[in-house]
Formats: structure tokens, C-alpha cells, sequence
């Protein structure tokens, strides 16, 4: 069943798809050459991301749509165009990279880039499936609001009351609930993505001792998820956001109260908005050919039959795998889809 429009000629399960970020970044032959492994490998959905440069995002999404890919939209929000001239970005001291503070953006000029870009899609008749403005805006690494300490193996926040600077994660929460109103207001000026969903920010599920590692501050998706809410988040957006990665060591019991305390925030309508888990996975860090994946594909297929059992109950929408060709947790190796990714995003 799908979840939103899709392309006519897409087939197969677009509730699974697979994530494949920053295609702007490589050559439009390279571009053609994922995606068009990906079809031949079979995969339907893919999440592509709305960065710089703009116009070759743009081109990444007229290549999958082209090929038959139903397609969730990222939009990256640390992009200057975004900010008023002269902000800058919190500094990320060498062990992250420097990123925007959220309370910094405007709104105006958000407008401007998204409503520009959405029209060049739909001048191409393209139907995208979902918008999601912004990523992992929880943790430091995505939102400059919070706070990358001055060493690494620091303690960090715990909750938000632990937040040095609160009223400015408060503001620059309140201001995201204006930038998915935007994604809204701009999707039904559209004719091509009027029914595309409104996805909130997938959110980071960094356990605490991760980030204390990375000396980097860290909110629980639940508590930021009900920071924006209080801000009027449900009024503006479909799904949540989530992002969920339960490891791959541990046991099977703690694997699955990882994924229940992620997913804590989902409900099914009309008692809330249903999880779109944007980002999921395991990493395998073995390159040997012919792939070595057959523990991982064990995990992925707990993980995917979970998803797929809340699917059943509505309180998850979708799921992208992360990542087609990425080092650690790509599913693409050895020159085939790996067996983890035919678990992952191929309907059986």
C-alpha cells in the first residue's frame, strides 16, 4: 500500500525504501548509475535529500523519478541561503562539523529556496511521496542550539531542563514548527504533490553514552518531539521523524526495547501522528567479497517484520533503510545488493 502519490508506473512496497543522501554531490553519470542500481536491484522508495547545489538535487529527484522511485524529500537545513547574511554557524571544534543554530533561520528566506525547488519539481510532474524539513535536529551535530562541549568524553544534557541556553532550543523549536508550515502551505500550492506528507525532522536515537563520548549535547526524541508539539507541531505535519539504530551487539531483548523506546512518540490516527522511520539500520564493517552479511541480515529482518507489524496497527507510516552505498551500514557491496539489503527494502 502506498503512502502517499506516487508515480504511476512505481510497483512494489513503497513503505520500505532505502535512503541514498547528497546525490548532488557526485556527477549526474554517477547519479544515473545508483539509481538505476537500485531499480534493476529491486528497490521502489528512496529518500533523496534537497542540499547544495540545489539544482543538481533537483536533477537527482527527476532521475529517480524517471526510473519509477517513489520519493521522500529531505530538505538539509544547513544551508546559508537560509539564514539571514552574515549569521554563523556554531563551530563544531574539530570533532563535528559547524552547523547552524535552528533559532537563527528565517522563515522568509526558507520559503523562498523551498517554494523555488518544489516548483521546478512539479514543473516536471513529479509526485513526491513526502517532504521531510530537516534532520536529527536533536542533537548538535544537526542544530547549532546545542552544544558541542569544549573536550570530547564530557558529560552532556540529559533532558532539556539540563540545557545551559533552554530558551534558545525552545525558540529554535518553536521556529522549525514554522518551517513544516511552510513545507505544508508550499506542497498544496503544488499539482503534482498536493497529498505529499509532511514528515517532521527524523530524530537521532544517540544513546547517552555515545554522546557523552562525543562530548556533544543530545535531547531523547520523545521530549524534543513534545518540545515541538507544544509549539503546534501536530497541526502542521503527518508523521514524526525517527531515526533508529539498535546496534549490532547486544541481545535480542535489548535490540527491541531499543526500538520500542524509539518508537515511543508513534500513534496511530486520531490519537497522534504515525513514526516515519527516515533512517534505520546496522553496520557491518567487514569487506570481504562476497559479502559477509548473514548476521546482519538476521537483524534487519527482526527489525523490518517489527516495523512491519506497527505498520499494521498504523503507528508507523514508512521506513528508509540507511544506506545504499555507505561505508559501515551500505547494503550495496561487492558489486550486488547485499543479503542485509534485500531484507531490508526488497518486498518478499
Amino acid at each position: 500500500m502506498a503512502v502517499g502519490a506516487l508515480p504511476a508506473h512505481a510497483a512494489g512496497d513503497t513503505r520500505f525504501g532505502v535512503n541514498r543522501v547528497n546525490l548532488a554531490w557526485l556527477s549526474p553519470a554517477e547519479r544515473e548509475k545508483v539509481l538505476d542500481l537500485m531499480v534493476k536491484n529491486g528497490v521502489v522508495a528512496v529518500r533523496l535529500s534537497l542540499t547544495k547545489p540545489i539544482d543538481q538535487s533537483i536533477d537527482a529527484v527527476r532521475v529517480a523519478h524517471a526510473k519509477g522511485l517513489a520519493i521522500l524529500l529531505e530538505i538539509s537545513l544547513n544551508n546559508p541561503a537560509f539564514y539571514p547574511e552574515g549569521t554563523k554557524p556554531r563551530p563544531g571544534l574539530g570533532r563535528i562539523w559547524d552547523m547552524y543554530r535552528l533559532s537563527d533561520i528565517s522563515p522568509d528566506q526558507f520559503r523562498s529556496v523551498v517554494s523555488d525547488a518544489l516548483r521546478k519539481i512539479d514543473a516536471l510532474k513529479i509526485p513526491l511521496v513526502a517532504v521531510e524539513a530537516g534532520n536529527e535536529i536533536n542533537w548538535g551535530a544537526y542544530n547549532g542550539d546545542l552544544e558541542v562541549k569544549t573536550k570530547a568524553k564530557s558529560r552532556t544534557a540529559r533532558s532539556l531542563a539540563d540545557l545551559d541556553n533552554l530558551p534558545a532550543v525552545e525558540q529554535g523549536a518553536a521556529r522549525y514548527v514554522q518551517l513544516a508550515a511552510v513545507v505544508r502551505k508550499e506542497l498544496q500550492s503544488t499539482q503534482y504533490s498536493r497529498t505529499a506528507k509532511v514528515v517532521s525532522a527524523g530524530l537521532s536515537d544517540i544513546p547517552v553514552a555515545d554522546a557523552d563520548r562525543r562530548g556533544i549535547d543530545s535531547i531523547d526524541p520523545a521530549s524534543f518531539t513534545n518540545l515541538m508539539r507544544k509549539h503546534g507541531l501536530d497541526k502542521v505535519v503527518d508523521g514524526y521523524g525517527i531515526h533508529i539504530y539498535p546496534g549490532s551487539n547486544g541481545t535480542a531483548a535489548a535490540r527491541a526495547a531499543h526500538v520500542s523506546q524509539a518508537l515511543s512518540i508513534c500513534r496511530s490516527e486520531p490519537d497522534g501522528k504515525p513514526c516515519w522511520i527516515t533512517e534505520w539500520g546496522f553496520s557491518n564493517t567487514s569487506t570481504t567479497c562476497p559479502a559477509n552479511d548473514g548476521s546482519r541480515e538476521q537483524l534487519v529482518e527482526a527489525a523490518r517484520s517489527r516495523f512491519a507489524e506497527l505498520m499494521g496497527t498504523g503507528r508507523v507510516a514508512a521506513a528508509y533503510y540507511f544506506d545504499w552505498d555507505a561505508k559501515g551500514y551500505g547494503v550495496w557491496r561487492c558489486g550486488g545488493l547485499s543479503p542485509a539489503g534485500r531484507a531490508a527494502v526488497v518486498t518478499p
